[in-house]
């Protein structure tokens, strides 16, 4: 689940870091060095997610643990544009909460 969570959070912030979905979900126009940070982060946390599950499989192998993190980002995609479409202001929210979660799923 973490890599799920992960992913989630790291698509939504590559999502508000577009001129298009930020504003969707703050009601104004990003400024550049916001959106810049936003879309970095994402992909940190896209990064951040796939080096989790190829350096610390748990109790599977590492191909099936990349495997399972392919599925997770592709999971989360659709799930984070599908917020993006249709709870465009709840994104940052969710976003948050997904990395909280993400963190809360490494905890345990």
């Amino acid at each position: 689940m973490f890599e799920f969570f992960l992913c989630l959070a790291g698509w939504s912030g590559l999502a508000l870091g577009m001129d298009r979905h930020h504003q969707d979900a703050w009601n104004r126009e990003g400024a550049e060095p916001q959106l810049r940070t936003l879309r970095r982060v994402g992909w940190a946390l896209l990064v951040l997610s796939l080096v989790h599950a190829a350096a610390w499989p748990g109790d599977s192998t590492a191909a099936l643990s990349v495997t399972w993190w392919a599925i997770a980002l592709s999971l989360s995609a659709v799930c984070a544009t599908a917020l993006a479409t249709w709870l465009p202001r709840r994104l940052p929210v969710l976003g948050t909460v997904a990395a909280a979660a993400a963190l809360l799923a490494l905890a345990l």
